[in-house]
């Protein structure tokens, strides 16, 4: 890695983890509401039994819910503000004279946000654990009057899961990476900048939708 990058992954990493946290706290937080209380609810009707749900809704979040949906914010916010920037220089042939100029646009513009992404999807989702389980201890005692020590089960939480966590949002963070330069690097008029946005977002979600599968396929048959 060449002198000089290193602040510009770190510039790159608090565009995605703080300007992205409360977003993905809000989106987190209120799918992990709507899930306890569904799950507790058809729980209480079919068995007269609650017990259970606290310690599947810890597992669902690690292993499905917060790495999918904090790449699929990642992927509206983040990855559309990237296509943006970068089929902007490139429709304004910016990006050609930084290149006849010597100033290396895919280190010093593309690299820091695809080394950045990566991680920065792994920050959040761990943080995005944190609103998912709140979410669902208030839903829990607001709705059934369930303790939240009762509710609360760490122990599920296994350093398998914790890894599949991290590996999942280390290739979606990848995912909407590659969307965006993608998208963006594909031939358009300076006019299609709106649909050059749209196909960067949908490019990052069915890359991240395809790499979830092939992640839930695989832990399935391991």
């Amino acid at each position: 890695m060449r002198p000089g990058i290193l602040p510009l992954v770190w510039r790159r990493l608090d565009e995605v983890v703080v300007g992205s946290l409360l977003l993905v706290l809000v989106a987190v937080s209120g799918i992990g509401a709507a899930m306890a209380d569904q799950a507790g609810r058809q729980a209480m009707r079919l068995l007269g039994d609650q017990s259970f749900v606290g310690v599947e809704y810890p597992v669902l979040g690690l292993q499905e819910f917060c790495p999918l949906i904090v790449a699929l914010v990642l992927a509206l916010r983040v990855g559309a503000g990237f296509t943006a920037e970068l089929a902007t220089l490139r429709s304004d042939d910016t990006f050609d004279a930084l290149l006849v100029a010597g100033a290396h646009p895919w280190r010093t513009r593309i690299a820091p946000m695809v080394l950045a992404l990566p991680p920065g999807t792994v920050a959040l989702a761990m943080l995005a654990l944190v609103g998912w389980e709140a979410a669902g201890v208030l839903v829990m005692l607001g709705r059934s009057g369930i303790n939240p020590f009762t509710f609360l089960h760490p122990e599920v939480v296994t350093a398998p899961l914790l890894l599949l966590l991290v590996g999942k949002c280390l290739v979606f963070g990848g995912c909407v990476a590659v969307g965006a330069v993608g998208a963006a690097m594909l031939p358009a008029r300076p006019a299609e900048l709106g649909v050059t946005v749209t196909r960067g977002v949908v490019l990052g979600t069915l890359l991240t939708l395809g790499a979830n599968l092939a992640f839930d396929v695989g832990w399935y048959l391991a």
